[in-house]
């Protein structure tokens, strides 16, 4: 028996004897029984047998995965649930879009650089497990649709869109890749595009969620969000600071060419969630440098 095997028939076990035990009091117990496994692993298992319906009334209400959680201005979720591929680098964790689609009550969803499918996965989760029926539209340029060139499909009533931090993680050769432009300026001008375009799609009362971060290259620190919010298109409703966990960054021990250098090297561990609702009569476009 692996150790991820124990401790889902822990799980099991647990809610066999204990129907009403809620999510907490089922990780404290199997975490009392199993000192040596570390929590995140636990809540990992509990995720994952409540999304394959192993349990099923992890499903139902005594722990599930499609339960909104409040939101506050800043959120962390230590584990990235079971949603699209923990592999593919670069993924945020599927208990934001979750939290965001039951929040405003999405009912059509357009994801325009879907990736591994996060979005797609949690869209499904929602639909199975709970009373709502929510359309959802994933395209990718690994899938022939590039946002920069291509028309939108549709009008949709919740977007999200998690692009390339410019090129802090190159995703691809492809000249359409957005972490392959030639420049910064490029790569907002290309942003602006995909923004604008973005921001039209939008039906009336829609929202639009752009997951963002900050980068640092040889010591020079580029605000993203700042020149992103610089462009106004849009109507910014609010700002989610999302704390980043388990980053390769994280695990990385850095060289410093000088003492400044390293004061300076403050490690980002977060990132922007923008929310805009639809600006009827948007400025025209800024020119940028």
């Amino acid at each position: 028996m692996t150790e991820m095997q124990s401790i889902r028939t822990l799980i099991i076990e647990v809610l066999d004897n204990e129907v009403t035990m809620h999510y907490r009091e089922i990780l404290l117990h199997v975490k009392n029984i199993r000192q040596d496994v570390k929590e995140h692993s636990i809540r990992a298992r509990l995720s994952e047998a409540a999304s394959r319906q192993e349990v099923h009334r992890l499903s139902q209400g005594v722990y599930s995965l499609y339960k909104e959680t409040a939101l506050t201005s800043v959120v962390s979720y230590p584990e990235r649930g079971p949603w699209g591929d923990a592999r593919y680098r670069g993924n945020c964790s599927g208990f934001l879009i979750k939290d965001l689609l039951l929040r405003f009550q999405a009912r059509r969803v357009f994801d325009p650089m879907e990736g591994s499918g996060t979005a797609r996965d949690v869209v499904a989760g929602i639909n199975q497990h709970t009373s709502r029926q929510i359309s959802y539209t994933g395209k990718d340029l690994h899938a022939g649709f590039n946002l920069v060139s291509d028309p939108v499909p549709g009008r949709f009533d919740f977007i999200w869109w998690h692009p390339p931090y410019a090129d802090m993680i190159r995703y691809s050769g492809n000249p359409g890749d957005l972490s392959t432009c030639p420049s910064y300026q490029e790569y907002l001008h290309r942003m602006r595009q995909c923004l604008e375009k973005l921001h039209d799609a939008l039906l009336p009362g829609g929202v639009l969620a752009l997951l963002i971060g900050d980068l640092r290259r040889q010591g020079t620190f580029t605000p993203i969000f700042h020149d992103i919010l610089q462009m106004q298109i849009g109507e910014l409703k609010s700002i989610i600071i999302k704390v980043q966990h388990h980053t390769a960054s994280s695990r990385k021990t850095y060289q410093f060419s000088s003492e400044e250098r390293r004061k300076w090297t403050i490690p980002i561990a977060h990132e922007y969630c923008l929310l805009f609702g639809r600006q009827m009569n948007r400025c025209p476009p800024l020119t940028l440098p």
